[in-house]
């Protein structure tokens, strides 16, 4: 059957996808939904404490923003049903994501009140500066996270 006005055939409709086709982008890797970031945060906090606080020594990042962090790190890392017999994943995600950039606001402003001593040095500026991003990064994935 052609098409009078143009004398071609008609083409035609694309079939929608099959899922093994979907980008990783749209089904999401693991950094890209709310979970991911608030993980990533914590890998972020993580090896900025152990580059910049304890080879460096130059910016710390305490430990009530290293706990949640460490725990956002690995819990999605473990048995997911054994998490779950506790409580969902993602509602305990969103609870690390938020005591993380909780946290995050309070050394912030420690930050900047004592900041003769946090800014002193490049690497020292460097760390606080990742730290923040974790808390940002914390902050944005946990509003990410449904439930």
């Amino acid at each position: 059957m052609t098409d009078e006005s143009h004398g071609m055939d008609p083409v035609e409709e694309p079939k929608p996808p099959v899922e093994s086709e979907v980008s990783t982008a749209e089904g999401g890797g693991d950094f890209t939904s709310g979970e991911g970031l608030v993980a990533f945060a914590g890998v972020v906090l993580v090896v900025g404490w152990l580059i910049f606080g304890v080879l460096a020594n130059d910016y710390w990042v305490g430990w009530v923003a290293l706990v949640p962090a460490i725990a956002a790190v690995i819990l999605p890392r473990v048995d997911r049903a054994a998490v779950e017999r506790y409580h969902p994943l993602p509602l305990v995600m969103k609870a690390l994501g938020y005591t993380i950039a909780i946290v995050g606001v309070l050394a912030i402003v420690e930050d900047i009140r004592f900041a003769g001593n946090v800014f002193d040095e490049v690497l020292g500026v460097i760390g606080a500066l990742a730290a923040y991003a974790g808390y940002v990064m914390a902050f944005i994935g946990a509003r990410q996270i449904q439930g």
